[in-house]
């Protein structure tokens, strides 16, 4: 069975190569097995996907060929122990990431050991939620309020941890620097790691006197309403990312807010993109005569005709009567699928019709 690597990284087809990064990004924390609760099988079918759709040329191949298309070396001209082995800083600085140079940046952003960087802002946590949306929420579009418990600056210190207007003083772990470094001996000899300092959280100072609010930690637990706004034509499964917006760090930057968008089945349609399908059963005489009807759509109601000697299974398309493309224009189209309704039982006159205009039919 051929491989879906955009459901793999819970993008649409039509993502842009940033928001396969920061869906790749994401994934890759979530799971690498050094992480708790990582999952190495699924970290490798992440990075196999990234692979292949964050490379224009291999992926344009893949969406015309499938996932069986050669991919020439799947981990840039190593393998997977090279490859773990230079997410981790483990003598893997000299591996080859090939056609994908960011790779490295993107593990040294996780674990801690970026190429050719010294230190990094320090980010908070990211939130993943998910948010259940109708149908007609996403042909209309829609903004709702989320109430999420999480780690939020104090506002009284300003997120610093100091009590205002009392002095800092050089922070005694790092001597200032807002860096701790670590040497590591490696079979090719020794190289240098640094990490933040976990005291001062980069910043080389810690205050004289720790904030009375939050008790030094430049952080405070409470509850803020957020509001976000969902794009029209939102597809089932898709991940909206909303910067900053997750939790406070320290002397540090907002961590982001992922939302997980489930649709809601809908009584009537049924989604294929942008285009809805549903039925609609007729009485034999509506199809032999042909009608005109009022039926539903998705933003109201609209009458439909059904021509003369329509037969059952016939579809109708309805065009530009579907939902909004998602992150495109124009909208996809309406089908209806044309049933025809047999009555269980008939009265003695109806009987007589029917094999009367059997008898003119044959």
């Amino acid at each position: 069975m051929s491989k879906d690597y955009y459901k793999t990284l819970g993008v649409p087809k039509n993502a842009s190569q940033e928001d396969i990064k920061r869906a790749f990004r994401r994934l890759a924390h979530q799971y690498h097995p050094d992480k708790k609760g990582g999952d190495e099988q699924k970290f490798k079918e992440v990075n196999e996907a990234y692979q292949v759709l964050g490379n224009n040329e291999k992926r344009q191949r893949y969406d015309q060929f499938g996932a069986d298309f050669s991919q020439q070396g799947g981990f840039g001209g190593g393998n997977w122990e090279d490859f773990m082995r230079a997410t981790r800083g483990q003598g893997g600085f000299n591996f080859n990431f090939g056609d994908f140079s960011d790779l490295g940046d993107i593990f040294g952003d996780l674990f801690g050991h970026a190429r050719g960087r010294t230190t990094k802002t320090r980010k908070g946590s990211d939130i993943s939620i998910d948010m259940e949306v109708s149908l007609e929420e996403v042909f209309s579009g829609i903004s709702r309020n989320a109430e999420i418990n999480k780690n939020n600056s104090c506002a009284t210190c300003k997120g610093s941890g100091a009590e205002p207007y009392s002095g800092t003083r050089i922070c005694d772990k790092c001597n200032g620097l807002g860096k701790i470094s670590e040497r590591r001996r490696i079979l090719f000899g020794t190289f240098v790691q640094e990490s933040l300092c976990d005291k001062c959280g980069g910043a080389g100072k810690i205050p004289e006197k720790n904030c009375l609010h939050c008790r030094g930690a430049g952080i405070i637990k409470s509850r803020d309403s957020i509001t976000l706004n969902i794009p029209i034509g939102i597809e089932d499964g898709a991940v909206l990312q909303f910067s900053g917006k997750g939790e406070a760090v320290k002397n540090g930057i907002y961590g982001d807010l992922y939302i997980a968008i489930h649709v809601k089945p809908h009584k009537i349609f049924k989604r294929k993109g942008a285009d809805l399908y549903c039925d609609l059963s007729l009485k034999f005489t509506q199809l032999a005569l042909g009608c005109d009807m009022e039926i539903p759509a998705i933003d109201g109601n609209l009458k439909l005709n059904v021509p003369a000697g329509t037969e059952a299974g016939e579809m109708i398309q309805l065009k530009g009567r579907g939902l909004p493309n998602f992150q495109r224009y124009g909208k996809g189209d309406m089908y209806v699928k044309i049933k025809v309704k047999i009555p269980k039982k008939i009265s003695k006159n109806a009987k007589k019709l029917l094999e009367e205009l059997d008898n003119e039919l044959s």
